[in-house]
């Protein structure tokens, strides 16, 4: 056997060889998971939103995801709050995805399910706000994909950037898929899709 690496614009490519739609697996290696990271990322923007929002962090918050299902954010606590001088909130909660579409490739929607606990830190600026966030859990990616991604990484980005299609990202840590595990400690530019990998005989 000898693997195939193909990105999304190989789609007739990649019909002929996953027989019409058959599940992949997540390719690109390290940079794959961090994509596939990059994508998970996009319903904490509804924690950023919260926090913005004043102390009240109680309850929890829904996320609609892209391409159906969703995500809910909750068991808020509060870490940290930021003062006039600081600009700094800090908080943790449980975010948890119900058949969350949450990447579109040519191959189809990779559909998260599972959970991260997440602990998020964000500093506001004249220039805008960074998110500093810590991802630990493990979730499944299906519809398109077959495959699943456990992380214990802090990833650090724009709030702009969150679920963006193409954003310089920050990792430190670790990441793993079926394609192997992955450490972090260095500056990514990530662009949304989601490469894939598939097996194929010689």
């Amino acid at each position: 056997m000898k693997k195939l690496m193909l990105t999304m614009s190989a789609v007739a490519t990649l019909g002929l060889l996953t027989g019409c739609g058959a599940p992949v697996k997540l390719g690109g290696g390290k940079t794959g998971a961090a994509q596939a990271l990059q994508a998970a990322s996009a319903p904490t923007k509804a924690g950023v939103n919260k926090a913005s929002g004043g102390l009240d962090i109680t309850g929890s918050v829904s996320y609609s995801c892209p391409h159906g299902g969703s995500a809910s954010l909750d068991k808020f606590a509060l870490s940290v709050n930021g003062n006039a001088g600081g600009g700094v909130v800090a908080q943790t909660f449980t975010l948890t995805y119900a058949n969350c579409g949450l990447a579109r490739s040519e191959a189809g929607v990779a559909v998260y399910n599972g959970a991260f606990d997440v602990s998020q830190r964000i500093e506001g600026s004249a220039s805008g706000a960074t998110v500093e966030q810590t991802f630990k859990g493990r979730v499944t990616l299906s519809g398109a994909f077959d495959d699943f991604l456990e992380a214990d990484v802090k990833q650090r980005v724009a709030a702009s950037g969150l679920g963006a299609g193409s954003v310089s990202v920050k990792l430190e840590g670790s990441l793993k898929t079926s394609g192997g595990a992955y450490t972090y400690a260095e500056e990514l530019n990530l662009s949304g899709d989601l490469p894939v990998e598939v097996a194929v005989s010689k």
